[in-house]
């Protein structure tokens, strides 16, 4: 019976950390149409063009990427200094980060695209001041 648990006990734990890139927020104040979406990865570039950040996480071999765009409103707090819109540059590649996004379907140039709007990065906190409700995951 022990090896038994001990055995379901490791497989848990090896399953949850082989899908570590992608998890469940913990409970908190998100915005409204948030569903607990996260991803860890490294920062593999950003398009100061079009805002996409692309984040890659390998694990045995095995590669899986996130495109995201940071909200069009994301703003950041300087170092002793004013609030900002967010800049790709900001960005830090070649970093592992974590990221809240809102997997979303928008209209561009005449067609539905689908679109991971990210809310929040935490290497770079969204100081926009807005309608947030609790949410429990």
């Amino acid at each position: 019976m022990k090896n038994s648990h001990f055995l379901l006990t490791a497989l848990f734990v090896f399953a949850s950390t082989a899908s570590a890139q992608h998890a469940t927020a913990p409970n908190g104040y998100y915005p409204p149409g948030y569903n607990g979406d996260t991803w860890t990865g490294q920062v593999m570039s950003v398009n100061e063009k079009t805002h996409e950040i692309t984040l890659s996480y390998t694990k045995n071999g095995k590669s899986e990427t996130l495109v995201g765009v940071p909200e069009d409103d994301y703003l950041v707090h300087e170092h002793n200094g004013p609030t900002r819109p967010l800049k790709m540059s900001d960005i830090p590649v070649g970093r592992t980060i974590k990221v809240w996004y809102v997997p979303e379907t928008k209209k561009v140039d005449s067609r539905r695209v689908k679109v991971n709007t990210i809310f929040l990065i935490d290497a770079l906190a969204n100081a926009k001041a807005s309608r947030t409700e609790f949410k429990a995951f």
